[in-house]
């Protein structure tokens, strides 16, 4: 995508308001800063709110080009299904059934998981694109629209799942306030996110698959996750710093080949020789940031 076109912005730090920042590395055309005082990593300036719902909805889930990202999630139902099932597992020692509203719900993967498991779920997608996808290829029920326009009525939902969704918005701690207008009493709220103080992120710096802007915008460690959260009126029970996602090779070369040609190049040829392997599904343990949270402040249970 060329960033010559992208509208952009200076904000302040999405986690503590910080109007200082300091330049770490450029990526794609985009700037990565670090605040002084949280130490959040965010691009900075920004594409604004506008851009990026034009460009979500015109390019991000069409086309089969590298960077187009959104594409390759809809290729890949299997796996992402088989990842959901794992994020259920999560939710149910805090709610085991009732209304689910997965935002950002892309293909639908979350939401007919856990139609299957006995939720009624819905998903809410800002991309036209994907809604359609999904509830013509998924039969699930998708709405179109961004959260602050969803159309439910507050403490509608018993969970909201966020499932790789608050490192691409723009305000991420305004798309926790409104996901929690939208839980009723004692509501769960699962957010996943990359966890960009694990080691390989903190080996690989700016090379990292990850730090992929204008895509994702905000770079999240378990502390600035905490203090979002919190600050969102969360009351955090978990917070696991690694967790395993269903995936397969091919669809991991898909992603990384935008931001990692050389590698992805190596690997293909190393995996040539065997055309099923890229196929084949596999359990992988990553430093992702998976929070459970209830929109109330109960006893804190956390483990």
């Amino acid at each position: 995508m060329a960033t010559a076109s992208a509208q952009l912005e200076w904000v302040v730090c999405p986690v503590c308001e910080e109007g200082r920042a300091r330049a770490l590395f450029d990526k794609q055309g985009f700037t990565v800063v670090g605040c002084p005082n949280c130490g959040l990593r965010y691009v900075n300036p920004r594409p604004t709110a506008d851009w990026l719902a034009a460009w979500y909805g015109t390019q991000y889930y069409q086309g089969e080009r590298a960077n187009a990202a959104g594409a390759q999630h809809l290729h890949f139902p299997e796996m992402k299904i088989a990842t959901a099932r794992l994020r259920l597992d999560l939710i149910r020692p805090f709610c085991a059934t009732g209304w689910l509203v997965d935002v950002g719900a892309g293909g639908g993967f979350m939401v007919e998981a856990a139609q299957a498991a006995g939720w009624h779920a819905v998903g809410l997608e800002p991309s036209t694109t994907a809604a359609r996808h999904a509830a013509r290829e998924r039969q699930v029920h998708m709405v179109s629209g961004r959260l602050e326009e969803a159309p439910f009525s507050s403490g509608r939902f018993n969970v909201v799942t966020m499932l790789d969704v608050l490192e691409h918005v723009t305000c991420p701690g305004k798309c926790l306030t409104q996901a929690r207008r939208l839980l009723g009493p004692g509501g769960i709220l699962l957010v996943e996110t990359p966890n960009m103080a694990g080691w390989l992120p903190r080996l690989m710096g700016a090379r990292h698959p990850w730090v992929r802007p204008p895509e994702h915008l905000t770079y999240f460690t378990p502390a600035t996750l905490r203090v979002l959260l919190e600050r969102a009126g969360f009351c955090l029970l978990r917070l696991l710093t690694r967790t395993s996602k269903v995936l397969t090779l091919d669809y991991v070369l898909s992603l990384t080949g935008s931001t990692n040609p050389v590698l992805t190049a190596v690997a293909q040829g190393a995996v040539g020789w065997w055309r099923g392997l890229g196929r084949a599904p596999f359990k992988l343990p990553l430093d992702m940031l998976v929070a459970v949270a209830a929109s109330n402040r109960p006893e804190e249970s956390t483990r």
